[in-house]
């Protein structure tokens, strides 16, 4: 008589293992691909909130300004352009948001990303003509390629 024995061999183990390593190798730099993606979005659409924060300052206040001016309320309570979550160097998303420069005429904001290759992979820009540019390789110039260029 024989018996049954119960259980998976060694082999079969080594199998299902195999695959599920196949699938990993396969899924991870997927999922690290769409969150690059996401920061950029994200960083993008931030850089659109800033410039229509820039463009209300101008409007009302006849001048553009630096994170500080744009969350102050200095025409009384509720009228900041942005809330006081920003500041210079503010850290979202994976990037890094900036403006070194804000006068009375053209403002630029910066958002690099915070580590180059696991938190974006370009670097972004809007300035007083309201198109967002971008580089891959540092902070872009204010000829640089536009989104939707190729």
């Amino acid at each position: 008589m024989s018996t049954k024995r119960q259980g998976f061999t060694l082999i079969e183990i080594m199998i299902v293992v195999a695959i599920i390593a196949v699938i990993a190798a396969i899924a991870i730099p997927n999922l690290l691909r769409s969150k690059l993606q996401t920061n950029e979005a994200s960083a993008v659409s931030d850089l659109r909130t800033v410039c229509a924060a820039q463009m209300a300052c101008s409007t009302a206040r006849l001048t553009f300004g630096n994170f500080a001016t744009l969350i102050d309320e200095v025409d009384g309570e509720g009228t900041a352009f942005l809330d006081t979550s920003w500041f210079e160097g503010r850290e979202k998303a994976g990037y890094i948001f900036t403006i070194p420069q804000a006068d009375t005429d053209s403002f630029t904001c910066f958002a690099d990303p915070i580590a180059l290759g696991s938190t974006g992979t370009r670097f972004f820009r809007v300035d007083t003509s309201g198109i967002i540019r971008f580089a891959p390789g540092g902070q872009p110039g204010p000829d640089a390629a536009s989104l939707g260029e190729s």
